[in-house]
């Protein structure tokens, strides 16, 4: 038997009478195109700049959470099975130090609140593992 075409839908003949003005027109801006011309709100989408990187409701990891290290292009980064130290520098920067970097040369090359901190970090574990020596 001969197979019958189905008509086209009222849908697709709706589309192809579509003037050609009407095609800036998203969900978006609506009928605001022609407010938007004539310079009421802005059409275009301001630019996220990298360089400005400030995250809102960063927190501290809770004790015993996992952290999973992402670098600032976004791309995980690999694990190297070193030991890994993690100071926070405020304004929502940090700074990732391995055992080869811990250097009295790098230390001193740390902000004042970093510095801090690591004082503060050595402090801890003496008082927790005695047997920890101290190395110049």
């Amino acid at each position: 038997p001969p197979t019958a075409r189905r008509p086209p839908s009222a849908r697709v003949k709706r589309m192809s009478k579509r003037s050609s003005k009407n095609s800036f027109i998203t969900p978006a801006t609506g009928r605001m195109v022609d407010i938007c011309a004539r310079g009421g709100t802005s059409m275009i989408t301001p630019r996220f700049d990298s360089r400005v990187f400030r995250t809102p409701g960063l927190r501290t990891p809770a004790l015993h959470e996992r952290v999973y290290t992402i670098s600032a292009n976004g791309s995980p980064l690999a694990e190297s099975g070193d030991a890994v130290l993690t100071l926070p520098l405020g304004g929502g920067q940090s700074i990732r130090l391995t055992a080869k970097d811990l250097t009295k040369k790098n230390l001193l090359q740390l902000n004042p609140k970093a510095r801090g901190l690591m004082k503060k970090l050595s402090v801890t574990v003496r008082q927790c593992c005695p047997s920890v020596t101290r190395q110049g």
